[in-house]
């Protein structure tokens, strides 16, 4: 809740965010534990589709049906750091077994249709991150102070298991589920799953 209620007494930490914002504020939060290196990499990699790459010209995921004739929508690729090429993201489990996927950097791929350039997800969020969801830019946004988004951000990201809980208020906004779904994405990148 925004106000300071009998609930919020009970709290370790109470931070006062304006009525709708909840997503900016996560949104930086995200991007203090990316820049500050706090994610937990492993997690991501096997939890998200953060690793699977997407066209620089599309912004869609790169698919089998580009890179082959006659190849499948839904099949994904992800670049592997270990063999320095790309591999098809698993499609049965989410145990990578010998695939590191990359979740940085830029590659070019031979498609049907030429070369594109590619990159993992992560690298693009990142990227949208540091322009548009800095803790300066969120907190005229938010109210919350960018010191706060920090502390708070790194709070999470060093925490064994954290609670979130986003109650039927936050559904009653519009776009209420993407404010869910920020705060999703922060715990997902702490491995707070």
């Amino acid at each position: 809740a925004p106000d300071y209620n009998a609930s919020a007494v009970h709290a370790d930490r109470w931070i006062s965010v304006r009525p709708g914002t909840d997503a900016a504020l996560a949104l930086a939060m995200a991007q203090v534990v990316i820049s500050e290196d706090l994610h937990d990499a492993a997690f991501v990699r096997e939890q998200t589709d953060l690793p699977l790459l997407a066209r620089r010209d599309t912004g869609r995921f790169l698919r089998e049906s580009d890179v082959k004739r006659g190849g499948k929508d839904d099949v994904f690729y992800v670049f592997d750091k270990r063999a320095k090429r790309l591999a098809k993201a698993p499609r049965r489990t989410l145990r990578l077994g010998k695939l590191v996927p990359a979740l940085e950097g830029e590659y070019e791929v031979q498609t049907t249709k030429g070369v594109v350039r590619v990159t993992p997800v992560f690298q693009m969020l990142k990227d949208r991150l540091e322009v548009e969801y800095t803790p300066e830019k969120a907190s005229e946004v938010c109210g919350v102070h960018p010191a706060d988004i920090r502390e708070l951000a790194r709070e999470i990201a060093r925490a064994r298991a954290v609670s979130g809980v986003a109650g039927a208020s936050i559904s009653k906004y519009y776009h209420g589920d993407l404010m869910m779904r920020a705060q999703i994405l922060l715990f997902a990148l702490c491995g707070q799953m």
